[in-house]
């Protein structure tokens, strides 16, 4: 594994087990795209890497093959998944459903406050791409995917969607990091916050699905030339 872990990385705390942090700290690594597709992890380098024993390692290897994002490959053993296009616009498919229904929800409870801060994480992400801030732009372009269901009153529904968020979150940092894709994005979550400020059930509901439709093409776009890379 090229990867060096540390052991302060880790944050033990009594609400919080040693297995837990180490599935909370592969499972961040994975997501952002620092451990890649198709990288074995070895239960033994990571414990010694980190100073721990080897039964939280598996525990936490064996969470994270559960969720699906470890698999088992003949003569490779434990590696990290790589997504198929398949994949890629299933998950979208799924995050489109919800957040459609969703965004129809807060309309009708969002206040002018909740608004005004969302406004702001727009307005920061446009600052920050003008000076060609990247790490910013994609910094408050989560805090606006994180919070614009705040207002919707069921949380079940919004831990579906930050579950889905979660798991492309490696997907929209790539594609988001393209200067053409990254200016669209910040003009369609203000475009999403003037219909839902006009109340526009119809219209806030077709931008987010405009909206995740081009995060996917341009994804499956950047992935495709990957593939033909390796």
């Amino acid at each position: 594994m090229a990867l060096q872990l540390d052991k302060r990385l880790l944050n033990v705390t009594p609400a919080n087990t040693l297995r837990s942090e180490i599935t909370n700290l592969l499972r961040e690594l994975i997501l952002n795209g620092d451990l890649h597709s198709g990288e074995r992890l070895k239960e033994v380098e990571i414990a010694e890497q980190l100073g721990v024993s080897r039964m939280p390692v598996r525990e936490a290897l064996f969470a994270l093959e559960s969720e699906g994002l470890l698999r088992q490959e003949p003569r490779k053993g434990l590696t990290v998944v790589e997504y198929t296009e398949a994949d890629i616009k299933e998950y979208y498919t799924i995050r489109e459903a919800l957040e459609v229904c969703a965004i129809k929800i807060v309309i009708d409870k969002i206040s002018k406050q909740e608004l005004a801060e969302l406004n702001k994480y727009c307005d920061n992400a446009w600052q920050a791409y003008k000076k060609n801030d990247i790490d910013e732009v994609c910094a408050w372009s989560a805090e606006f995917n994180e919070h614009i269901y705040d207002s919707c009153g069921m949380p079940r529904l919004k831990e579906q969607i930050k579950t889905t968020q979660k798991y492309l979150r490696t997907f929209r940092f790539t594609s988001f990091k393209e200067p053409a894709r990254m200016e669209r994005a910040i003009k369609e979550h203000k475009e999403i916050l003037r219909r839902v400020e006009a109340q526009d059930y119809d219209g806030a509901a077709e931008t987010i699905e405009q909206h995740l439709r081009d995060a996917t093409s341009a994804y499956i776009e950047l992935w495709k030339k990957r593939k033909v890379k390796v």
